[in-house]
């Protein structure tokens, strides 16, 4: 049994390392609607949609991530201060000034990569960033 446990365990972990740090992972941006201004986040904080936050169900609270327009190479950092509706999978949901900084709004939804920032550079292999 504690065999079983200690397997169960490195797999989340080399799981959700995989999937949030190093070569990124690829996405779709979308942007928080005007009529969230004003209201409160997952972490408490009001949300304004001149700052540079973001919504995710993959990423922890307090996550600084960068986000690259695959098509652009257009990047913006983010802090991840809000949680999205479940069923909105492989997608992060950026304040509206955040998203301008890597697409129009006209757009709607973008294909990005999105890496998580430690205070260092992203690993990558891509030379748009």
């Amino acid at each position: 049994m504690k065999r079983v446990l200690i397997f169960v365990t490195a797999m989340v972990i080399s799981m959700t390392g995989f999937s949030q740090k190093g070569e990124g992972t690829n996405a779709k941006a979308s942007f928080y609607s005007k009529n969230f201004n004003g209201r409160k986040t997952a972490t408490g904080d009001t949300y304004w949609d001149h700052l540079m936050t973001a919504a995710s169900n993959i990423y922890k609270l307090g996550t600084r991530l960068l986000v690259v327009n695959k098509h652009t190479g257009k990047k913006v950092e983010v802090v991840v201060n809000d949680r999205m509706a479940a069923h909105m999978k492989g997608r992060v949901d950026l304040s509206r000034s955040a998203f301008q900084k890597i697409a129009s709004t006209d757009k709607g939804v973008v294909p990005v990569k999105v890496y998580v920032l430690d205070g260092k550079n992203p690993d990558n292999d891509d030379k748009t960033l």
